[in-house]
């Protein structure tokens, strides 16, 4: 889907068409999927996560200033509620890293020890680098928009980026 079809799927959502906002849904789920799954390290609240997010933003799509920036926008919606999860888990002190179901979506179509092996040097990186880390890789933002994203410098989203992947590389080799 290009640009133009986009933007024209997030107008008729925003005068409620419910079938062009389960289009918008369809096209970004499997992104938004893999950054929450990396962000939560693999939890079972992961489904909840987007359930929520996209609740929020079938709620607010009529608020949406900027048609072209959905996909900026959702994932915002997406970040704010993982980091309430991650600090619910850290009042909890009760998450703990659990193994990838069989059955749980492919990343990439990796061998499943493969996905293992990814999920633990993610689990390696501290926040800000896992969400640096999911926006750029699962969310296919640049070093740019995820600066902006997170209001910082673009060279600082590069040195963290590097940072996270020379510690993910070291648990993985």
């Amino acid at each position: 889907m290009n640009k133009e079809e986009q933007t024209a799927y997030v107008l008729l959502a925003k005068n409620g068409d419910s079938a062009a906002f389960c289009k918008l849904y369809e096209l970004y789920y499997k992104d938004m999927y893999h950054y929450a799954y990396y962000m939560l390290n693999g939890s079972d609240d992961v489904e909840d996560i987007i359930s929520d997010t996209v609740l929020d933003a079938f709620t607010g799509i009529k608020n949406l200033k900027n048609p072209e920036k959905f996909k900026a926008w959702i994932f915002r919606i997406l970040q704010t509620k993982c980091k309430q999860q991650i600090a619910t888990y850290i009042s909890n002190r009760t998450h703990q890293a659990e193994e990838v179901d069989d059955n749980e979506l492919k990343v990439k179509d990796q061998p499943h020890e493969t996905r293992i092996d990814i999920q633990r040097a993610m689990a390696k990186l501290n926040d800000l680098e896992r969400n640096v880390i999911s926006l750029m890789v699962f969310g296919g933002y640049n070093s740019k928009e995820v600066a902006k994203l997170l209001k910082s410098r673009e060279g600082t989203i590069r040195s963290i980026k590097s940072r996270a992947f020379d510690k993910m590389s070291q648990y993985l080799t």
